[in-house]
């Protein structure tokens, strides 16, 4: 792992620092326990003594906190982030973006962002046409700030797909629900289904959340190769009819993860 493989291809030598310190707040986010240097070293491909002087300044400012010799995201990042609300900045940053892709594929496009490790949050729905098959039975009602379970939902698979098989069974729990005619529940079955999500990258499904709706989700990941988001649809089964009419939209759902990403990380908003 060479010194710049992290590094954003907008970065100049003037804000080099800045984005490394970024890249060690994210290596230390993703991780369910405090990572010590050596371990934030190697997870973003930086010298340790590098890395150490990041994390000695970050510490400083109250963005990680050290205990021992380990790191764990600080308290002042936290007090910061407490007033951050994504529906009021990000979802009106890239609202025009996944309503163009509502409108590309004819169907529901949501498009969820991580919060912490196990969970994921709709904070953009945008629809060309009522869908004909309601989620939930509640067709009105907006998808946005609901939380699907991860075994049955499309974008559950691909927060499931980042974590250690363990940590796959403590979020599913002991007896995942049965929630449609499909619905995976036995915990091996579901351990075999996220690995196939984990190597093809994206996820489906189809009968498990609601007989009758498939879902199709792609991941939005960050400078570190972690899901940060999920761009999703949402469609009346009928209306998929074989793998390439999926492939189709498939592809524009990744073309579309591909744009988000640049417009969630970009300098310059578009006016």
């Amino acid at each position: 792992m060479t010194d710049t493989g992290h590094q954003p291809a907008t970065a100049t030598s003037g804000n080099r620092s800045v984005a490394r310190a970024v890249h060690v707040l994210r290596a230390v986010a993703s991780s369910s326990v405090p990572l010590n240097v050596s371990e934030v070293s190697r997870a973003i491909g930086l010298p340790r003594a590098t890395t150490f002087r990041l994390l000695l300044t970050l510490e400083e400012e109250g963005f990680v906190d050290r205990l021992g010799n380990t790191y764990s995201l600080g308290w002042d990042l936290a007090r910061i982030a407490r007033g951050v609300d994504p529906a009021i900045g990000l979802a009106n940053r890239v609202r025009p973006i996944v309503a163009s892709l509502a409108d590309d594929l004819g169907e529901t496009v949501t498009l969820s962002l991580r919060q912490g490790l196990y969970e994921l949050d709709v904070i953009l729905q945008e629809s060309p046409r009522i869908v004909a098959v309601t989620v939930s039975n509640q067709s009105s009602e907006s998808m946005t700030g609901k939380k699907w379970p991860h075994h049955a939902s499309a974008t559950g698979k691909l927060l499931l797909a980042e974590l250690e098989p363990h940590q796959i069974s403590e979020v599913i729990g002991e007896k995942p629900e049965r929630l449609a005619s499909r619905t995976i529940v036995d915990q091996q079955e579901i351990q075999q289904e996220i690995r196939r999500v984990g190597e093809q990258g994206w996820g489906e499904i189809d009968d498990e959340l609601e007989d009758g709706i498939y879902s199709l989700a792609v991941p939005i990941k960050d400078s570190l190769g972690h899901m940060i988001a999920a761009l999703a649809m949402v469609v009346p089964k009928h209306r998929i009819d074989d793998a390439y009419n999926r492939d189709e939209k498939l592809t524009v759902l990744r073309n579309g993860a591909a744009t988000l990403r640049e417009r969630f990380f970009s300098a310059t908003p578009e006016e």
